[in-house]
């Protein structure tokens, strides 16, 4: 099985393998790979093949709409740091290179592979490395961060219940949980914030909301040629959407929406004049102002649905067909004026992915998400 995913990664990448490396032998290597994995049952990449294979795996993801960047992803090539230590050192840096002052830089940082009939080397438990804490007990905070802030609590983690409390990262070495690390040690640049204005009514600056620039999500399995990398952190940048339209608007989450129309005068009491949907406009369009204000790359989903069609219709150019999660790719707001609204994707799972996996803290959690019926879920593919 192992082996016939190997060769099928090399056959996928040998054009780009072979145009960084003229002396890239295809068949020397699967038999340097067959013989590795009937020796000790499985194989290691090249930092060449760790390349490819992780910007392959952006290429393939159906739910991104901004893989049309995918050559650009910088990867780190982590492996050999397996330490507390040495992670946070990475992490530090990843956040660092990264955030690059807000002229955000798409970037992996690859820790050590998933081996036979061992734990993992490394794993991080945060969802995304910079994140809010949730407070249940004061409904304080993120709500879809109730149960890890619970987590990081019984781990020896302590804060003052508030809003926009940043979530300590609680990293798993050889199966043991090491202390929580409290991001207070990390510079304020390294951790930028975006405080959320609006361009004509100032109210909005009254609601103290902000959001954090560069989101790195941190719980995703990285997998190439059969090679499981349980800890892989990745980043774009954001579509202003994903925090408007969701993450400060959804009733789950932030629930911010009454508040917003208060400040614009809304009529709240009456659904028909739609001021939910005036709200949500103009809370995107402050969550914009905001970042072009502090310099901080972010998309708008206008654009991003522009050029994700154009890179579509590039690839159809080449023979290439351009997967897609349809539901995924259509924006949270005005989507039935996105290109993506029109179009019909095939939501094939291709290899190399980034993919879910069982959550190192929460055994329920994959039962609560379904994930077991998930074609994105682990599992379910290798």
């Amino acid at each position: 099985m192992i082996l016939e995913r190997a060769k099928n990664f090399i056959n996928q990448a040998e054009s780009w393998l072979v145009a960084h490396d003229s002396n890239y032998d295809i068949i020397n290597r699967m038999e340097q790979i067959a013989l590795e994995i009937q020796t000790t049952g499985t194989y290691t990449h090249n930092s060449l093949e760790l390349e490819i294979g992780a910007k392959l795996a952006w290429f393939n993801s159906n739910r991104c709409i901004g893989r049309h960047l995918w050559r650009s992803l910088n990867v780190f090539d982590c492996r050999k740091q397996i330490s507390k230590t040495q992670v946070v050192s990475q992490l530090k840096n990843h956040l660092e290179f990264a955030t690059n002052g807000g002229d955000i830089r798409s970037s992996v940082s690859i820790f050590a592979p998933r081996k036979p009939n061992t734990v993992d080397p490394v794993r991080i438990g945060n969802h995304q490395l910079i994140r809010y804490a949730g407070f249940r007990e004061v409904n304080l905070g993120d709500p879809d961060s109730y149960s890890f802030t619970d987590f990081v609590r019984s781990k020896g983690w302590r804060s003052d219940p508030k809003d926009f409390a940043f979530l300590p990262w609680l990293i798993r070495i050889d199966g043991n949980w090491t202390k929580p690390v409290d991001l207070s040690f990390l510079p304020d640049q390294y951790k930028l914030e975006v405080s959320l204005t609006h361009p004509e009514c100032d109210g909005i600056a009254d609601l103290n909301l902000r959001w954090y620039a560069v989101p790195v999500v941190s719980d995703m399995a990285l997998e190439i040629g059969g090679i499981v990398y349980p800890c892989a952190p990745f980043n774009g940048w954001y579509m202003g959407t994903e925090i408007g339209a969701r993450n400060l608007a959804d009733k789950e989450r932030w629930n911010v929406l009454p508040k917003v129309a208060n400040k614009l005068s809304l009529d709240v009491r009456n659904e028909r004049n739609l001021w939910r949907d005036k709200a949500m406009v103009e809370l995107n369009r402050a969550i914009l102002h905001s970042f072009d204000k502090s310099s901080i790359r972010i998309g708008d989903h206008h654009q991003l649905t522009t050029q994700f069609d154009r890179f579509c219709e590039s690839e159809s150019k080449k023979g290439k067909t351009i997967t897609g999660d349809w539901q995924w790719l259509v924006p949270p707001l005005s989507g039935s004026i996105s290109p993506q609204f029109h179009r019909h994707y095939q939501d094939d799972v291709k290899s190399p992915n980034f993919f879910y996996q069982n959550s190192p803290w929460d055994n329920e959690r994959p039962k609560l998400q379904s994930d077991h019926d998930c074609k994105y879920y682990l599992s379910n593919n290798i």
